[in-house]
Order: C-alpha cells, then sequence, then structure tokens
C-alpha cells in the first residue's frame, strides 16, 4: 500500500505539472480527499527533481542553443535570438524569485486552504478559457500568429503573471499560458515559454527545498525516493510531449473544463 500510495502521488505531480490543471491542488487531493499520510520533504525533492530531469531534457536541444548562443553573444558583444531569449527568460523569472522571496510562508500555510483552492481552480481555469476562446477568434479572422519569441515587455508581463502561481490551484503554467496567449503568442509558442519558463522557477523550488532539508524531521526512504523520481520524471516527459503535440488542435478547453469540474466537485467537498 505504501509503495501504491508513492507511485499514485508521483503520477499526479508528474501528469500535472506542466498541464494547465495545477500540480500543487491535486498534489493535496489524496490527503484531503483519502487521508494518504504526506510523504515528506525528501519525497518532494524527488518528484520535483523528476519534473525539473523531464522538461531539460526535452527542450535539451533548445537550452543547448541558448548556452551556445549567449557564449556567442558575449564573445561577438552582440545580441543574437538565442541570447535574445535567455534574457527574456531571465527577465520573466525575476518576479517569481522577488514574490516567491517574500510570499513564501503565505503560500505554504495561510494559501492552502481548501476554498483558495477552489477559487482559484474555476476562477483561473475561466480566464484561460477566455484566452483561449480569444485565440480561436483570431484564427477565424484569418490572424498570422508570430511564432517567434515574445517582445521583452510580453516576457516580463508573463513572468509577473506567474506570481500567481504561488497559491495554489493557480497552475504555474496555466497562468503563464494564459498571460501569453492574451498577450497574442500562439498556442504552441505560448506553451513553449511557458516550459522554459518553469526550468528557473522548478530550481528554485527545488533549492529552497534543499535548505529546508537539514530540518526536516523523519528518516530518509531510498526506495521513496527513487520510485518518486523515476515515475514523476518520465510522466512529466510523455505530458509535455502530447500537450506540444496536440495543443494546437485541442486547444486548452480540455483543461478549462476539467478544471471546472474538479472546482465544482471540491466545492461540494467544501460546503455539503
Amino acid at each position: 500500500m505504501e509503495t501504491l500510495q508513492t507511485i499514485c502521488i508521483a503520477l499526479i505531480q508528474g501528469i500535472t505539472e506542466f498541464l494547465p490543471i495545477s500540480s500543487s491542488a491535486h498534489i493535496q487531493f489524496p490527503a484531503l480527499l483519502l487521508g494518504w499520510d504526506d510523504r515528506g520533504l525528501h519525497f518532494d525533492i524527488a518528484i520535483h527533481a523528476g519534473s525539473l530531469l523531464a522538461v531539460v531534457a526535452y527542450f535539451r536541444r533548445t537550452l543547448a542553443e541558448l548556452g551556445i548562443g549567449s557564449l556567442a553573444s558575449l564573445k561577438n558583444r552582440s545580441i543574437n535570438v538565442h541570447s535574445e531569449l535567455a534574457i527574456k527568460l531571465a527577465l520573466g523569472t525575476l518576479p517569481i524569485l522577488f514574490a516567491g522571496f517574500f510570499l513564501a510562508e503565505f503560500a505554504a500555510n495561510e494559501a492552502r486552504h481548501l476554498v483558495v483552492i477552489v477559487a482559484t481552480t474555476l476562477g483561473f481555469g475561466i480566464l484561460l478559457g477566455l484566452a483561449d476562446w480569444r485565440t480561436t477568434r483570431l484564427q477565424a479572422r484569418g490572424h498570422i500568429f508570430d511564432d517567434t519569441n515574445p517582445s521583452y515587455l510580453a516576457a516580463i508581463v508573463i513572468g509577473i503573471a506567474q506570481i500567481f502561481a504561488i497559491v495554489p490551484g493557480t497552475s504555474r503554467s496555466g497562468v503563464t499560458i494564459t498571460a501569453a496567449l492574451l498577450l497574442g503568442l500562439s498556442r504552441t509558442q505560448a506553451a513553449k515559454f511557458s516550459f522554459l519558463l518553469a526550468i528557473p522557477a522548478i530550481m528554485g523550488a527545488f533549492a529552497l527545498m534543499l535548505l529546508e532539508v537539514g530540518e526536516a524531521a523523519g528518516s530518509f526512504n531510498l526506495v521513496q525516493f527513487v520510485i518518486g523520481f523515476v515515475v514523476a520524471g518520465i510522466s512529466a516527459y510523455l505530458c509535455i510531449g502530447f500537450f506540444m503535440t496536440v495543443i494546437e488542435k485541442i486547444g486548452m478547453w480540455p483543461f478549462v473544463i476539467y478544471r471546472l469540474v474538479i472546482g465544482v466537485l471540491l466545492g461540494c467537498v467544501l460546503w455539503l
């Protein structure tokens, strides 16, 4: 039973981390609805490490181009398309770094109430639906989306939107994709920029966990750690691939409907 619970929670993390449905909210569901015990900080580190490795592995070519392009830019003292994207990702990351520093305690305690999760699941789900509806209308009018990287201003705005992801139920990918769509990016480009922006965000959360691990109570369970890392990593990689493949075909509405259903069900659990 212990192993089954570990696999289930790691699967939830891997599947929901990059889909616009909120991993932080779903991770709490087993405890809220089934009474499962928290796996502990070591396990949180394992599943976040798996998710991080998955997104790095999927975008390995893009990341290699960013690194090589940035080095070339420094050498030639000029901006190229790859170093420009690296700068935009850095600008988009700054807001969450500052917000995470000042709001970490709020996110860990005050914002984890079920009523907050219900409100954010429903509210930000509706916003995602409106953003996708706008994109569909633009497509119907024959609008040609510019699939180059977002502007510097757009990158900053998307980064500011990412601050809302501190609150459980919001969905980091959901809120950044919503902002990107409203700023005129195509679904594919919005998803790609969101996932690349996830790398420093997850690294930051991972670093905070490592700082806390020395104070964490409980023994280290190697089997649980390995299972969490592997299951979360593989499921996250497959989900990223699935999402990037079908996003232009199916749009965001399947995820919007899912969020609305989950939000209503959680509301019933809370108030009935």
